[in-house]
């Protein structure tokens, strides 16, 4: 009787602790990792924007809880788009945006929202991210505009040695990798979502920037962590590279117009290196090494005529 009422107060809790928060999927093409995490999260507000028009995955997310939002779009919107339509479902006080190949549990989504609580003027919180096999996957990262920092062999070593060690505790950091991230909605009414001129990447550095600039705080705890299977939401198909290659390297180009212009001028001088290696490479019959140039090349391509849309 006493297990069965501690029970009941436990999901009574559970859902006053929740009901507060809407988590944000973007799929593309995923499938059992997206269906084992929904089956984690009971009492949230779930809404999911699957970018592929030929997705059959409806029927068996709602099977396991009738109550997400599942939204099916016509084309694919990307990442920033597809987030900034979810928002604008919501009306939560809190949102966490997830990707379809991160799990995270109800214990560690609360240690997240607890920093909130534990500290003042805090913008965004993070987990620490893990594989499969339970090893640290870093989260926190270098800053892109650090990459105009010249550094010796041995500082890289450093560096790449650092970057391996599982820190503890809650730190301050720069940026974080776009997911898992819980962040307060009042904020990103004040400073926006994700800017749409994003398909995929920078787009939760561009974010990270803004909560900084903002005068607020990026936290990362070791008291949260979630389970990162790599890669498993993607395909591995020629028009995946191309897409996730042209899409880097526009918003490489993107990114710095915003917030470095000189290092702008080096990702330009590139486009010659690319079509030296492009052409290098048809002789040598490299046909990968081909792809990647020619995708790289219509990357940049695509920044200089692209037609940019509205940030928010």
């Amino acid at each position: 009787m006493v297990v069965k009422l501690f029970l009941i107060i436990k999901i009574k809790l559970c859902m006053i602790v929740h009901n507060n928060i809407s988590i944000i999927f973007v799929v593309y093409k995923s499938g059992e990792i997206l269906f084992k995490n929904l089956k984690n999260l009971i009492n949230y507000e779930i809404i999911i924007i699957d970018n592929d028009k030929d997705s059959n995955i409806e029927k068996e997310i709602l099977r396991i809880n009738k109550s997400i939002k599942y939204f099916k779009m016509n084309e694919n919107l990307g990442i920033a788009r597809a987030v900034n339509f979810a928002f604008k479902k919501i009306n939560n006080k809190f949102i966490l945006y997830l990707s379809a190949d991160t799990i995270i549990t109800d214990d560690n989504i609360s240690r997240l929202k607890n920093i909130f609580n534990k500290y003042k003027n805090i913008g965004m919180v993070a987990p620490m991210h893990q594989n499969a096999n339970g090893d640290y996957l870093g989260n926190y990262f270098c800053h892109p505009i650090n990459r105009i920092i010249k550094r010796t062999i041995s500082q890289k070593k450093i560096y790449s040695s650092l970057s391996k060690i599982k820190p503890s505790g809650d730190f301050s950091v720069k940026c974080v990798w776009g997911a898992p991230i819980l962040i307060k909605s009042s904020l990103i009414n004040k400073i926006g979502f994700f800017d749409n001129n994003y398909f995929m990447y920078f787009e939760d550095t561009d974010l990270c920037d803004r909560v900084v600039t903002s005068g607020h705080e990026i936290i990362e705890t070791s008291d949260s962590y979630c389970t990162h299977y790599k890669a498993i939401s993607s395909s591995n198909s020629l028009r995946y590279a191309y897409r996730t290659m042209t899409a880097f390297k526009f918003s490489e180009l993107y990114y710095f117009s915003k917030y470095e212009r000189k290092y702008v001028l080096r990702i330009y001088l590139h486009l010659f290196d690319y079509l030296f290696r492009f052409v290098i490479n048809i002789f040598l019959f490299n046909k990968k090494k081909v792809y990647t140039n020619l995708f790289r090349i219509i990357g940049i391509l695509k920044f200089i005529f692209y037609p940019k849309k509205t940030k928010f």
